[in-house]
Parts: C-alpha cells; structure tokens; sequence
C-alpha cells in the first residue's frame, strides 16, 4: 500500500469511478500524476495490463482540454443515458458496466472504459486492467446531469422503507462488504485525504448498498418461497439498486466537478 492509502479505511468502488477520484487529487495539486495513476489501480490483486492507455499520459493530458470536465456513467443493457458513442464505447462500456466520459467545453472529447482480464497466479486470483479510450463523435455534446442534488435523499428513503418493511433482505451497508462480493470491474482504494465528511459517507453507502442489492438480485429468491413476497423482495431490491447507483454517480461527479470546475 502505498503512502497515500497508509492508515485509511478502504473503500470499493467501480474503476472508473477510483480512477475519477484520483484523477481529481491530482488535478487539485495533491499528488503527482504519477502516484494518482498508481492509486487509480485501487489495493489489491491488480493491476496495469501494459496495453491501452496509459493513465500517467491521459490524466497530463487532460490539462490540455479547455474546462475539463469528468462524467461517471453506469450503465447496463437498455440503460446507456450519459453514454455518448460510437458504438465502439457502448459495447464495452456496457460489458464493464462502467465509463469515464470527458469533455472539454462541453463537447464531449473520448470516453475511457475499464476492460479487466483474469490473470493466474498460483492460487490468488489476479486482475490486469487496461484502460480502452474511445474518441467522441465530432460535435457531441453531453446533457447535463439529470439529478438534482437530491440522490442522497433517494436512497435514505429507499433504505428506511426497506428496514421498516415487511420483507426480509439480507443487507448491513454499514459494515465492510466481504471481498467475495466485489467483482473484478471494481476495485479498493483508500478515498483522497480531501474529501468532505459526508461525501466519503455517502460513497461508501452507495457503493456497498450497490454491491450488496446486486448480489442479491444475482442470487434470485434465496429463501423466499411464495411468488408475492419473491415478486415485493424483487422490487425493494431494484429500487435499491436504482437508488444506489443514482447516489454513487451524483456523488462522485460532485466532487470531481468541484475539483475540475
């Protein structure tokens, strides 16, 4: 672990949006392009492929794009808004389930998306990441955020109704979530020493209810034997979900914003 992660709590996150991160702290003047490229790779098994794009040139290079600017986008199949093209970033953006998308005055200039491969090492699993950078279509513009500041909001009410509910999830976003529940797509990493108290909250709320609510989703029914309460779980999870993932963008992309703006 390196000095910059030295004595924090880790947090899970999806790669594109670590990279975000450290992207911003080197941008505010934090740390050098070298050891935030190093920290966008997170803690753990994992690391830089040699192929793609290379993070020490992309984050100096962003300098050079007049008003800057970094957009998180999760996606997943029937659900591609913040995605801006061509086909060959939709494609893998929506494999990885993730994309950094930058602009630069507005236009939108390329989007960067994760591609992870599993590498054998004895008997730990490791992971090389390259990074596949997608250049924009001329001209193409970037809606602005559709949230409204009020993510946040969103997910506590969607938590309080799932607590104080009648059906039975399996979740506790307030404890760590077990490494065998963090897919290869996201990463650990310790958050920059900058972040405000309740951006740091609501990133490892979001994540973890993230990363938990999919699990379930992914494991079906489990215990549920009746098709209504199968049918209500189902949806406590989706809205969950959608909650989560609404937060996590909004959240990281206001603390970036912060930094770029």
């Amino acid at each position: 672990m390196s000095e910059a992660a030295a004595g924090r709590e880790l947090v899970a996150l999806p790669r594109a949006a670590v990279l975000m991160l450290w992207t911003a702290a080197y941008l505010r003047g934090d740390l050098g392009p070298d050891d935030a490229a190093q920290m966008s790779y997170g803690v753990g098994r994992s690391g830089a492929s040699g192929e793609g794009e290379d993070l020490f040139t992309w984050m100096t290079q962003l300098r050079r794009l007049p008003l800057a600017q970094l957009r998180l986008v999760l996606p997943a199949p029937g659900r591609v808004a913040g995605l801006v093209g061509p086909p060959a970033a939709i494609g893998p953006a929506i494999d990885a389930e993730q994309a950094v998308v930058v602009t630069g005055a507005g236009i939108a200039d390329h989007t960067l998306i994760p591609v992870t491969s599993q590498l054998a090492d004895g008997n730990r699993p490791a992971h090389a990441v390259s990074w596949l950078k997608v250049p924009a279509p001329v001209g193409a513009q970037v809606p602005p955020p559709t949230g409204a500041g009020g993510a946040r909001e969103e997910l506590l009410h969607a938590l309080r109704r799932a607590a104080e509910g009648s059906v039975e999830l399996d979740l506790v976003p307030e404890e760590p979530v077990e490494p065998a529940r963090i897919p290869p797509t996201w990463i650990s990493t310790a958050l920059p020493r900058h972040l405000e108290a309740s951006s740091a909250h609501l990133l490892v709320l979001a994540s973890r209810t993230l990363l938990l609510t999919r699990g379930e989703i992914e494991e079906g029914h489990g215990h549920t034997v009746h098709l209504a309460e199968a049918l209500a779980r189902r949806g406590l999870l989706d809205e969950l979900h959608d909650a989560a993932r609404g937060a996590l963008v909004e959240v990281v992309d206001a603390i970036v914003t912060a930094e770029t703006g």
